[in-house]
């Protein structure tokens, strides 16, 4: 990246779509946030290229009737059946249905991993900006030029900007990687609290990634751990 002579960027630094405007920008990972960016920015850039390494089950946040996804598919009985059914037959069920949405084979994000071996990436728009142009999906960057990125198909498009929505590393600089609190995994009970403390006098909120919103788990975790505490 470092031959690139355009603007490159983490999606952590991402503010704003207006100083992309009529840009020619590669957007590097599909997860939530590469799905985001790319729906976003294809409003106002003038060509969105959405790279990926190995694909991604799209989910949309309006479900059924209009209704919301999570509220439709976290239920109880859902749960129960969840016990019940193997997972071939679940995984099938649910990409079946997510390919009567949009084949995702055509529009090229038919994924190398099943519905539930992976995180959820929610695209609501992103079919709409696909069948319009607005974001093409490419492969995997091989190398970047001076001026532009070759993809592993061997396809070469030029670029102003390259925005690499590539994930987050968790630290914890201020616990001085003390493995009486945290260990290399940092793995805590129920995602909130580190199983190694003595007593439960640290509680870690919103690292997770639930079906549904992260605030309101983080509400039920934050009164947990209030408890707790009491």
């Amino acid at each position: 990246i470092k031959r690139f002579k355009g603007q490159y960027i983490h999606s952590r630094e991402y503010k704003s779509p207006e100083k992309f405007r009529g840009k020619k920008i590669a957007v590097v990972g599909i997860g939530n946030s590469g799905a985001d960016l790319a729906i976003e920015l294809s409003h106002v850039a003038a060509q969105v290229f959405l790279s990926t390494r190995r694909g991604a089950w799209i989910w949309s946040r309006v479900w059924d009737y209009g209704m919301p996804m999570d509220t439709v598919l976290s239920t109880r009985f859902n749960t129960v059946l969840n016990k019940f059914y193997p997972t071939f037959l679940i995984n099938r069920l649910g990409e079946n249905r997510l390919n009567a949405r949009f084949n995702h084979d055509i529009y090229g994000l038919l994924p190398q991993h099943s519905f539930l071996s992976h995180q959820v990436t929610f695209g609501d728009d992103l079919p709409n900006r696909l069948i319009s142009g607005r974001v093409l999906i490419k492969p995997n960057v091989r190398e970047f030029t001076e001026t532009s990125a070759i993809f592993e198909d061997g396809t070469e498009e030029d670029l102003d900007v390259v925005v690499f929505a590539t994930g987050y590393t968790f630290s914890f600089p201020f616990l001085e990687n003390d493995s009486a609190v945290l260990d290399s995994q940092c793995s805590m009970f129920k995602f909130v609290f580190p199983p190694q403390l003595e007593k439960p006098t640290l509680a870690i909120i919103g690292i997770l990634q639930p079906l549904g919103a992260t605030i309101p788990t983080s509400e039920l975790q934050s009164r947990w751990a209030v408890r707790v505490f009491r």
